[in-house]
């Protein structure tokens, strides 16, 4: 997987973010791209600052009123007294508004507006996303689009898999960021395809002017598209795009030298070498076609053990090769929401796993709840493995492009008796279970919870990325 760190320092000409040459110094990630629950306090963060400078706005408004009003009785002044230089009243009049009105227009200019809103938003600085997070969120969006094969323009306005969301289109800075992010890892087609639309959006844009204040212009949408071209091999493209530069600015040092440079390359093409891609095992495994349910697998009520004869619990089998069940309706909502709320308070970044698993995870024990004992109750008696010596469930909130998927590899060195899954939402699209050897994939249903054992060695699944919802899940080890 490419390093995207690197890529904050292209966007730093272009936005003038703070970067710290020594990545370890960053300050801690508020992990609002990898759990969908952190991203709640982005939208209350967003409502402070839209109020703050809405209130910044009113006070500007307030003072630019006033000056208005002195302008106008200014010029009202100025037009009697050039019509009547020698009237008295008139002459009066002009020596009281110079000699008083103006020392109070200069106190006036020299105030200093929205003191209170610029040292809010100067405290809100702490709280915003870090370059960690703004990291998270880029590979969130390109493991999606690569896994998925969603296509850019689709994304931009709000299609995600062949489905439509309601939601406002993406602009210029998304598609020019994502463009840089895909010319960064040497993707130079989807760079193109990224920075075309945000050549698009900035043309259509009814006010341009207001997209200098991301502090980046029209030229350096055109910079990057020569690069972009200029690794995809098409030098007249790119030679087309330097002189439109050229034109608007004729001594930009930069294409003034690449100019020969293409001219040189197109006589003599340089050999494109085939990037390898990322995140392909995913794409595989998330987009491939499964089976639908055999016909001769079958429900029944699990009633073996004293607790399920008073209870028995529906199960349903989903394969013949191995045990693999799913019980429907495991856990109430109750039971559920006291998961949730347990979990929201100890979610943690797990580190030590692979770049694969995008989401935060709590460890409850069931010793310190009783739901959570519960639960180890229930699974116990269902599959008559003891767990007294694991007592611990982990809880998941899944973020951008969410999964979790700490055992996906060929080989395992912790094998153990099974897993446990319990779904604990829906997920709106994406998000599924898959079983490649037993070609099944296991879309999440709240309140179910899936189960299957692992006879000799490790049966692999794999989570596929979360494209829209708030995912959560419980999960557990049988040892």
């Amino acid at each position: 997987m490419v390093n995207l760190r690197f890529l904050l320092l292209i966007l730093t000409p272009f936005f003038g973010l703070q970067i710290k040459a020594e990545f370890k110094t960053w300050p801690d990630p508020y992990n609002v791209a990898i759990s969908s629950e952190r991203q709640l306090s982005l939208l209350k963060l967003k409502e402070r600052q839209v109020n703050n400078l809405y209130n910044y706005r009113e006070e500007l408004k307030s003072h630019l009123k006033h000056v208005q009003l002195a302008v106008k009785h200014s010029r009202e002044l100025l037009k009697s007294a050039s019509h009547y230089p020698n009237n008295l009243l008139i002459g009066f009049k002009l020596i009281r508004h110079l000699r008083n009105d103006w020392p109070q227009y200069l106190k006036f200019m020299n105030t200093k507006l929205g003191t209170e809103e610029i040292a809010f938003s100067q405290e809100q600085l702490s709280t915003l996303p870090t370059s960690e997070d703004f990291i998270d969120a880029l590979t969130a969006i390109y493991k999606l689009q690569t896994i998925y094969d969603l296509d850019a323009a689709d994304m931009a306005s709000g299609i995600l898999d062949g489905k439509q969301y309601n939601v406002k289109n993406w602009g210029t800075d998304e598609c020019l960021i994502l463009g840089l992010m895909y010319q960064t890892v040497k993707l130079y087609d989807k760079s193109e395809y990224w920075l075309q639309l945000a050549l698009f959006y900035y043309s259509e844009y009814s006010h341009q002017k207001q997209l200098d204040v991301t502090l980046w212009k029209y030229h350096n949408i055109l910079e990057s598209i020569v690069e972009a071209y200029k690794g995809m091999g098409n030098y007249i493209d790119a030679k087309q795009y330097a002189l439109e530069i050229l034109a608007i600015q004729p001594n930009h040092t930069y294409m003034l030298s690449q100019i020969p440079k293409l001219d040189y390359l197109e006589k003599n093409p340089a050999n494109i070498t085939e990037v390898e891609k990322d995140f392909q095992r995913q794409k595989r495994l998330c987009t491939k076609s499964y089976m639908k349910r055999l016909a001769n697998l079958y429900c029944y009520y699990e009633s073996w053990s004293p607790f399920l004869r008073l209870a028995p619990i529906k199960v349903e089998e989903l394969s013949e090769e191995i045990y693999l069940n799913i019980f429907p309706d495991f856990i109430s909502q109750k039971e559920i929401d006291v998961l949730k709320n347990a979990a929201k308070t100890n979610l943690q970044r797990v580190e030590d796993l692979s770049w694969n698993c995008s989401c935060m995870v709590a460890e409850l024990s069931g010793s310190s709840n009783n739901v959570i004992h519960n639960i180890n109750r229930r699974i116990m008696d269902i599959t008559g493995m003891r767990i007294d010596k694991n007592d611990m469930l982990q809880v998941i909130n899944y973020g951008m492009a969410g999964n979790y998927n700490p055992d996906d590899t060929e080989k395992s060195e912790n094998v153990h008796k099974g897993n446990v899954l319990i779904f604990l939402s829906n997920a709106e699209h994406g998000g599924e279970t898959v079983f490649d050897s037993l070609e099944l994939k296991v879309k999440p249903i709240k309140g179910s919870m899936l189960i299957w054992a692992n006879s000799q060695d490790i049966v692999l699944h794999h989570q596929c990325p979360l494209l829209k919802g708030n995912m959560w899940l419980a999960s557990k080890k049988l040892n």
